[in-house]
């Protein structure tokens, strides 16, 4: 199945996809820690919230919640794409990923090599888990990121994000998700936005959809 995805990701390239493959490889090794015991230092609110219409996982990550630097949370983003994959169920290989940039911390973001490292984990690891990428009210002050990151990523990696404002999102994921799921995002999107909801508070409602589809403790 991993082959296949491969082959899919790279449009039967067979060259590119045995590269990836080796990459793939090399990653696992380098990652087999927190991939067997999915431990992570705590950085901050990445997710798996529901489904989309169709079933596909849907996983949030909102920036104004960031605890540690993004190459401290590179193993929670990794657990938060085992557990889509975990929740995916028959005939579903891929999930829907939803970035609210909202709030983002630069001093904690300055760094692209972590981002690069992210993204490289989909291209090899994670091939074809990709199914689309939105990304939420991303401020000026980060437009250097996406610069640095866009002419890595393939085609088809760069045809499935979508730089939204809160508003056009809002209106995707009413037509697109599940109304659960959707009102779930919404919610953390308006704590998000609320100046009298601190962190604290919002921390206390931070719960994830486990494999059977219940709410459950997102870091217990």
């Amino acid at each position: 199945a991993y082959c296949r995805r491969l082959l899919r990701q790279y449009q039967g390239d067979v060259a590119k996809s045995s590269y990836w493959l080796k990459e793939a490889m090399a990653w696992r090794e380098q990652n087999k820690v927190v991939l067997t015991t999915r431990k992570f230092a705590h950085g901050g609110d990445c997710r798996v919230l529901g489904t989309d219409v169709t079933g596909r996982p849907v996983l949030y990550m909102c920036m104004k919640n960031q605890l540690l630097s993004v190459g401290q949370g590179i193993d929670q983003s990794i657990v938060c794409m085992l557990q889509s994959v975990d929740n995916m169920p028959a005939g579903v290989e891929s999930a829907i990923h939803v970035w609210d940039l909202h709030g983002m911390m630069m001093y904690l973001n300055m760094n692209p090599t972590p981002l690069l490292q992210i993204l490289k984990a989909w291209d090899c690891y994670f091939a074809e888990r990709l199914q689309e990428f939105i990304i939420i009210d991303m401020p000026r002050t980060a437009t250097f990121l996406k610069d640095i990151a866009w002419p890595m990523l393939p085609e088809k990696s760069r045809n499935k994000i979508k730089f939204m404002t809160l508003e056009a999102a809002e209106l995707q994921m009413q037509a697109k998700f599940e109304p659960q799921t959707c009102a779930r995002i919404t919610t953390c999107m308006q704590q998000n936005r609320d100046r009298k909801v601190s962190l604290e508070e919002r921390k206390r409602t931070w719960r994830r959809v486990d494999k059977d589809g219940e709410l459950v403790p997102a870091f217990p």
